[in-house]
Formats: C-alpha cells, structure tokens, sequence
C-alpha cells in the first residue's frame, strides 16, 4: 500500500486529517517500538539475574566483604593489642551499640556472635 493512496482520499477530506493520520501512525510505531525493545530489556535482565557464573562471583564478592567487617571488628575489639580477644574485652564491646550496629548490617545478630566467639 503506498502512502499517496492513503493519504489521498483523507486529504480530499480535510488537511487536518492526514495530519492526524501521520500522527497516528508514528505515535503506533513508536509503541510498538517500546514494547519491543521493554520486551528485550526484560529478556536480558532476567537472563543476567539467573546466570550462575554471576550469582557465584557476587557471593564470593560479598563473602570477602563480611570477612574484611568482621576482621575489622575483631581488631577493633583487642583493645590491648595482644592479637587475641580476652571474653571481658567482647563482652564489654558487645554492649556498645555501635558494635551491635556494625553486626546488624553485616546480618548479625549478638547471640551470633556469642557462638562465633566461641
């Protein structure tokens, strides 16, 4: 179907109706445009979130995060340097809340920790 012999008879019509028309048509394409291309996004996102190659590096990824916390934690907490923590020094820093906040970010809870210490 060519254009003119569309567009001919809507313009017999009135100009302001081949306008519209053209309107019409690009908004249309432009939709279904949209909905291709969410259609694809969609696609890849979804097949990015279950490739397991990922899921593995970013569970090492966080895995040597909480390790490099909770190393922190620990050296902040041997308060005399010896390179062990002694259960007074644990204890009395477990309390603070500050400590009791770094855990909770990291998914801790204090009774964690007490098995931890252990």
């Amino acid at each position: 179907v060519s254009w003119a012999e569309v567009s001919t008879p809507l313009h017999d019509v009135g100009v302001m109706w081949v306008v519209l028309f053209i309107a019409y048509i690009c908004f249309t394409q432009m939709a279904v445009l949209n909905v291709l291309t969410g259609a694809f996004c969609q696609n890849a996102i979804d097949s990015a979130q279950h490739d397991q190659d990922l899921m593995t590096q970013s569970i090492l990824a966080q895995k040597k995060i909480y390790k490099e916390q909770i190393c922190t934690i620990f050296n902040d907490l041997d308060l005399d340097e010896s390179g062990a923590i002694t259960i007074e020094e644990f204890r009395r820093h477990l309390q603070s809340e500050s400590v009791q906040a770094v855990f909770d970010s990291i998914g801790l809870d204090a009774s964690d920790m007490w098995t931890l210490f252990k």
